[in-house]
């Protein structure tokens, strides 16, 4: 299995997992693609999570609800959000993606949740 292929299926295990739709919402449309905001780089999309797209600048995560989106073509243009919100949405996002757990091949491993 390819990398490429691995981080698909990674990508949309998450988008379930968050209560995303395949068929609303494809993760490939909104990752890896430089944010804008009034002309200004803010960062780069790594993920989407619930109805929000998580943007990794150098020094942090934030987390922008797709609503803020104003254009997604080659890069994603937002207009104004919250700012500080988006910043602790992200900050929960990067410690809860800290503690996934890979096995010695590169596949993720899910942990059982106690009943």
């Amino acid at each position: 299995m390819s990398l490429i292929s691995k981080i698909s299926d990674f990508l949309k295990k998450i988008n379930q997992e968050s209560g995303l739709k395949e068929n609303n919402l494809d993760a490939r449309e909104y990752t890896g693609k430089f944010v804008k905001q009034n002309g200004a780089d803010i960062g780069e999309t790594v993920a989407l999570d619930k109805n929000r797209v998580v943007v990794k600048s150098k020094e942090y995560y934030m987390s922008i609800p797709l609503d803020k989106i104003t254009t997604n073509t080659d890069i994603i243009a937002v207009g104004d959000f919250d700012r500080d919100e988006s910043l602790k949405f992200g900050k929960e996002w990067s410690e809860k993606r800290d503690t996934l757990k890979f096995d010695q091949k590169g596949m993720m491993i899910l942990e059982q949740k106690p009943q």
